[in-house]
């Protein structure tokens, strides 16, 4: 009787340093733990093991991973840049902006830079574009696959965006709130999704379907003026 006791109350004294233990170490890092283990699918695993393989073979990754954006006369998204366009500052960098879209754990730096290039080091602010806050159509593009969730500066999951939610662009001195209004899949070929608009708008681009370039996959977001700081 008494060595049941004893394990009884070894029981609850562990229970009593384990809770609390779960709570304070295990919770605050719920994303970083529990995420990736929630999110782990073996059919996904599957199927970046054969991307990765295929990529070193053929084609090449380049090819895979781009996001070259064609007109119907096959001007290239880096072709549609004017040779004459010149970057005198890089502002977003200086003030080191931010793409957070916490519905589906995205967070990562905006570049900037002349050709899709840029894109290898994070998101590509697309450079006769608006910006941020501006009235018009700031377009940020990024990969899809050169990154894998858990990493966050990645457009992995972004076909998982729903109407509603939010795009926040952070930036040091001030931070904006985009609204999804649109997810939509367009030809690669379709370049009306980089046009100047006369509203306030933000255009996410990367490809579609999923370890595909066939498509680009395009999220749309209104600026909410309720969240603007000026």
């Amino acid at each position: 009787m008494k060595k049941v006791f004893k394990i009884v109350i070894t029981v609850i004294l562990i229970a009593l340093v384990l809770i609390p233990l779960g709570y304070f170490v295990v919770y605050p890092n719920y994303n970083k733990v529990i995420g990736p283990i929630k999110r782990f699918d073996i059919q996904r695993s599957a199927k970046e093991l054969t991307f990765q393989l295929l990529t070193e073979l053929v084609p090449t990754k380049d090819k895979v991973l781009g996001v070259a954006i064609q007109s119907p006369n096959n001007t290239s998204i880096e072709e549609s840049i004017s040779k004459d366009t010149v970057l005198e500052s890089k502002v977003l960098e200086e003030l080191g902006t931010k793409i957070l879209i916490n519905s589906i754990e995205v967070e990562g730096l905006v570049y900037e830079g002349l050709d899709s290039h840029t894109m290898n080091k994070g998101f590509w602010h697309f450079p006769i574009s608006s910006l941020p806050g501006q009235k018009g159509n700031i377009v940020i593009i990024g990969h899809r696959y050169l990154k894998l969730p858990p990493n966050k500066d990645t457009f992995f999951n972004l076909d998982k965006v729903k109407v509603g939610d939010r795009i926040e662009v952070v930036q040091s001195n001030t931070q904006f709130t985009y609204i999804v209004t649109e997810s939509k899949v367009v030809e690669k070929n379709d370049i009306s999704v980089l046009a100047d608009y006369s509203d306030w708008r933000i255009t996410l681009i990367t490809c579609s379907p999923l370890w595909s370039s066939k498509e680009r996959l395009v999220i749309v977001g209104k600026l909410d003026k309720l969240y603007k700081n000026t």
